[in-house]
């Protein structure tokens, strides 16, 4: 991510707002700042927090490989399987944009609840497949900023 696409991150009102929201400390705000920007390692139980940031950077014409890869990453670290293979399908796809509708249309939380998807069919297509590996673990991916495609990496 550029230095002008950071900058204009760190200065957005809406996650300035999500970030004092008293949900998240100061602290965890950090955190959050430094995984969507440098990748760092992050877990919160305040999931749609988290989910609503990555909307946040959508709306906001921040959506990128990197953030879509960040999204990716916090759904398979948490634990969202069927999210998470569904992005992962579309980002496979090389369809950045597709991954970006369905971040705005995904909740994580309802009524109070996190909210699990019970498959992997997201506006009619399956993206589960008996080609992916069974370990969320062999699930990654990456992108090769050169070429501006998505990939398996094994």
């Amino acid at each position: 991510m550029d230095q002008f696409r950071i900058s204009k991150m760190l200065k957005m009102n809406n996650l300035q707002d999500i970030l004092s929201s008293g949900k998240v400390n100061a602290d965890e705000g950090e955190q959050i700042y430094r995984f969507l920007l440098i990748n760092d390692y992050y877990i919160s139980s305040e999931y749609e927090v988290v989910n609503t940031l990555f909307k946040v950077m959508v709306l906001n014409d921040l959506w990128d490989a990197q953030i879509a890869l960040r999204y990716f990453e916090y759904l398979n670290y948490e634990g969202w399987e069927y999210e998470c293979l569904i992005v992962r399908g579309i980002l496979l796809e090389n369809n950045l944009s597709l991954a970006g509708e369905f971040c705005l249309e995904t909740k994580l939380v309802q009524n109070g609840l996190s909210y699990f998807r019970d498959n992997a069919i997201w506006r009619g297509k399956d993206y589960d497949n008996k080609d992916i590996p069974v370990s969320l673990a062999e699930w990654t991916i990456g992108y090769d900023y050169e070429r501006k495609t998505f990939y398996e990496i094994k």
